[in-house]
């Protein structure tokens, strides 16, 4: 192969994924970037993976909203599609694992020596680059807030009524389903108990979320801010930055304010800690299985969601605590 002028990165799609890919898309970057400084590096995935990219501490990344023809294509989801696309958009040196049909697609087809259903994710995604012979100098989650964005967040707060200085995100939702969910009466009595401690809580989420928000909130005598549904996903990163503690389920939004070295708390039940926590200096799990967790389905079918409901309020509230004092 002559020399690479251009790579092409292909995330996974969903946010989290991508964030616990970030240690493996920055080992390969630095890899051509340490041998050919001025590398054009191309990232290609859903569209909102432009609004992440710019936290993703990828030196001289630049967003694609299609997939381009590249020198050397590194492909992280593990469908035919991508890789169909890939080559159908004119790249013949593509890296990806094999299975699902496309190992005829790919240049360098990578057995899998890790598996999602055991390993840690961002392990999996490390190996990417590790079986390639690249060097891996980091390999926890490292996200930087944009120039300003920090700044962007507090002034949203601030014209919310909020004190940046006591401002806790909470996070009620989870995209892949109910069962990741920890039940809106606990977030309730958890946003209470951290609102008479003097903290203000901020609601984000989805459109779908605002209800959910505005039952967690509903009494509160505190300033406060249901920003479910209101903010772009650049705008909930800047609150998330802006923020003192992220109180959330298993969700793209835990992986991010972890690895942006804010202060964390995420209940686990539905989905297993040793394969999806979060990397960050400053977090909390935790993790009372019930007899069938980790089941990894998106909707509970057990009488009383009791993966979620051995964690009591009480423990939430005492790990948030804890933190804030640290």
């Amino acid at each position: 192969m002559s020399a690479v002028n251009h790579i092409l990165l292909m995330p996974p799609n969903w946010i989290g994924d991508a964030v616990m890919a970030q240690p493996a898309m920055r080992a390969i970057t630095d890899h051509y970037r340490a041998h050919q400084p001025s590398v054009r590096i191309s990232v290609c995935g859903r569209g909102w993976l432009q609004e992440l990219l710019p936290w993703l501490n990828l030196p001289q990344a630049a967003y694609a909203d299609s997939i381009v023809k590249a020198d050397a294509a590194f492909l992280f989801p593990n469908s035919f599609r991508a890789a169909w696309q890939c080559r159908m958009a004119g790249n013949r040196h593509i890296t990806g694992y094999r299975g699902q049909w496309r190992r005829l697609l790919l240049s360098t087809a990578l057995k899998h020596r890790l598996s999602l259903r055991y390993q840690h994710h961002r392990d999996f995604y490390l190996d990417i680059p590790t079986s390639l012979g690249m060097e891996v100098t980091e390999r926890h989650v490292r996200l930087t807030a944009p120039a300003g964005a920090i700044d962007n967040g507090r002034e949203a707060m601030l014209a919310h009524g909020l004190d940046p200085q006591r401002v806790i995100a909470l996070a009620p939702g989870a995209q892949f389903g109910a069962a990741k969910c920890y039940p809106e009466a606990g977030f309730a009595s958890v946003c209470h108990t951290l609102a008479k401690a003097g903290w203000q809580p901020l609601i984000l989420g989805m459109p779908e979320d605002k209800i959910t928000g505005e039952r967690i909130l509903a009494g509160l005598h505190t300033a406060h801010w249901n920003a479910a549904g209101e903010t772009t996903l650049a705008q909930a990163l800047e609150l998330i930055a802006a923020s003192q503690l992220m109180l959330c389920n298993d969700s793209g939004l835990m992986h991010v304010a972890a690895g942006l070295g804010i202060p964390t708390v995420a209940p686990f039940g539905a989905t297993d800690p040793a394969r999806t926590s979060p990397s960050g200096e400053h977090v909390r799990i935790l993790f009372q299985p019930a007899a069938c967790s980790p089941c990894l389905q998106r909707e509970c079918h057990v009488a009383g969601h009791p993966c979620m409901t051995n964690i009591t309020p009480q423990m939430l509230s005492d790990a948030c605590l804890d933190l804030l004092a640290a």
